[in-house]
């Protein structure tokens, strides 16, 4: 994808089965800073690989700088259309998952050399 300012456009390699639509409305999420949010046209040509497409990126959060860890998952997942991961009521995931009860794998210390710890 390449942006121009607030307009981006790019080329899709991908099949199109079909012989309609030839001109559909798509959507895009930036997945790096500034996280901006667009809207495209993109024309495909029925029963072959390309496409191209052409947007204006409108929304921007209102301070990138300001977004914690979890407000880009947020934003993200939003983008994605992603579940939100489960999470224990307290927060502890020791109490979800208990170790067994010698610890960790010894196996699994010897190969990442942390053995004796």
């Amino acid at each position: 994808m390449r942006t121009l300012g607030p307009i981006y456009l790019g080329k899709l390699s991908y099949y199109h089965r079909n012989l309609l639509p030839i001109v559909e409305v798509g959507t895009t999420q930036e997945t790096d800073f500034p996280y901006r949010h667009g809207k495209c046209l993109v024309f495909r040509i029925p029963f072959t690989k390309p496409g191209f497409y052409l947007g204006l990126l409108f929304k921007t959060v209102k301070d990138p700088y300001l977004l914690t860890d979890e407000d880009i998952d947020l934003l993200l997942g939003d983008a994605l259309r992603a579940r939100k991961v489960w999470e224990p009521d307290d927060g502890f995931y020791d109490e979800a998952f208990p170790l067994p009860e010698d610890g960790l794998d010894k196996a699994v210390l010897r190969k990442s050399g942390k053995e004796g710890l």
